[in-house]
């Protein structure tokens, strides 16, 4: 089916790419003046208001992109009325910090891994002892191309004041060089190709995504042949998709400190260590495809990054199975989240998300001794189903282990919140070695501080502005 692309927020169906970021949390003093706001943006008008993106391919690079997220709060504060309110899902309603607590199904988890100095209370934004968020807008330039975030920055917190907005916090982010986070792993790899959205077909395993996984409304079928519309207005939802807003702080030297203590350990050549780890090596060739023991395969090229699964599937019948985990560990990052056509707990290819996220902080080199500076990655996790998609994710894949067999006992080894003693990782090798378990793993990443928002299409904005109500 064709999208609307007009209708449609950028950087949803493509990334932007964009070397900078600036996200404002925002809180709505007065309705009319917050609808006047979003009108702004979207009045066409840039010499009044920097405009919000659509997800219309371009043929030169605008000098800067835009988008707008409302919180269920937010919604509230704009006036929405209870029955429209009502329908939205659970999650979305509760927002992560009441998400985060364990989950009854779960009685020996950890629900969404925020516990301990993960915890909401310690949050810096969407936490339980920070202000209300209600909108949440980003902000992407490139700054060695035109020189604009701090001039779009002041114009917007002008109209902020003048809308009556208060800025909660501003989270900055820029890339770095080679698409790399902190950890020194490429990034923005392995995302869904959707069925009809732009871009270019990559080499990939796995099935094209269904639109309706991620956009609600119109005739998109997601993977269960539903709508994740439901009841909502389609005045509203049409065309919107939801987004965790995810603020995540890395211990670069706790990291690089585990893959050397590791490899003197186990005698394993400390990259080899990181690519157990991710199921990637480090410039972002799969352990799948070049499981050698001590480099990847210079010849494989960046369009074939995808092109592997880790067992026989549709189109690959004959293709081999890594069922022990010999190639890419069983509990890897990669392979945790994303566990292609092996068999896991679910339906297969319907938890998949699209995530854009870009690090902040200075990078730290390897050996470099503890700076103790702040520096992370903030991400935008966006789905159809928060519930389904994002916290199943989360609970399950990362911080349970039940998914598969040759999880027993461990968490994810990047994201996990592992117990207070460290956590377990086991490589499989096919040697009288086999397995190697990797013990004292810390917490390699703390949650610093979360958001659930609704991302309207440009009619769903234009709906909110001019009213709302219904």
């Amino acid at each position: 089916m064709a999208l609307d692309l007009t209708d449609i927020q950028g950087n949803l169906l493509r990334g932007y790419r964009s070397a900078n970021a600036r996200h404002f949390a925002l809180g709505i003093g007065d309705a009319k003046a917050a609808k006047s706001f979003i009108a702004g943006l979207l009045s066409g008008d840039e010499q009044r208001s920097p405009q919000i993106t659509n997800a219309e391919e371009w043929d030169d690079k605008p000098h800067y992109t835009l988008n707008l997220g409302v919180t269920f709060a937010g919604l509230q504060a704009l006036g929405v009325a209870p029955e429209a309110l009502g329908a939205f899902p659970v999650a979305f309603q509760q927002g992560p910090a009441v998400r985060a607590s364990a989950d009854p199904d779960y009685p020996d988890g950890v629900g969404l891994g925020d516990v301990d100095d993960s915890a909401p209370s310690n949050w810096i934004v969407g936490g339980t002892m920070t202000p209300t968020v209600h909108l949440m807008l980003s902000l992407y330039t490139d700054e060695h191309r035109v020189k604009r975030i701090d001039e779009l920055t002041a114009r917007l917190r002008e109209l902020c004041a003048s809308s009556y907005l208060t800025e909660l916090h501003v989270q900055d982010a820029n890339a770095l060089p080679k698409g790399k986070v902190h950890f020194g792993y490429r990034d923005g790899i392995a995302q869904p190709q959707i069925e009809g959205a732009p871009g270019r077909d990559r080499r990939d395993m796995q099935p094209q995504a269904t639109v309706g996984d991620f956009l609600l409304g119109g005739d998109y079928v997601n993977t269960y042949g539903g709508n994740y519309l439901g009841s909502i207005p389609p005045a509203l939802g049409q065309n919107a998709t939801y987004g965790a807003f995810r603020i995540l702080r890395q211990d670069v030297h706790g990291f690089e400190e585990f893959l050397r203590h590791r490899a003197d350990r186990w005698d394993m050549d400390p990259e080899l260590v990181a690519a157990k780890l991710l199921g990637r090596w480090r410039n972002g060739v799969p352990l799948t495809l070049s499981p050698d023991t001590y480099k990847p395969d210079p010849k494989i090229r960046k369009r074939e990054l995808n092109a592997f699964d880790y067992a026989p599937g549709p189109g690959h019948t004959t293709y081999y199975d890594d069922v022990e985990g010999q190639r890419c560990p069983i509990g890897a990052h990669i392979r945790r989240l994303n566990p292609r056509g092996s068999l896991v707990m679910g339906k297969p290819h319907s938890r998949r998300l699209v995530r854009r996220g870009m690090p902040y902080g200075p990078p730290l080199r390897p050996d470099a001794p503890d700076d103790r500076v702040e520096r992370g990655l903030v991400g935008l996790f966006i789905c159809g189903d928060l519930d389904l998609q994002y916290e199943f994710i989360l609970r399950v894949w990362a911080n349970e282990d039940i998914a598969t067999h040759g999880l027993r006992g461990t968490r994810d080894p990047l994201i996990g919140a592992q117990p207070a003693m460290g956590g377990q990782f086991v490589v499989r090798t096919d040697d009288s070695r086999d397995p190697i378990v990797m013990t004292a793993l810390p917490r390699l990443v703390q949650t610093r501080g979360s958001v659930y928002v609704l991302i309207p299409g440009i009619g769903g904005l234009r709906h909110l502005a001019n009213g709302g109500g219904a």
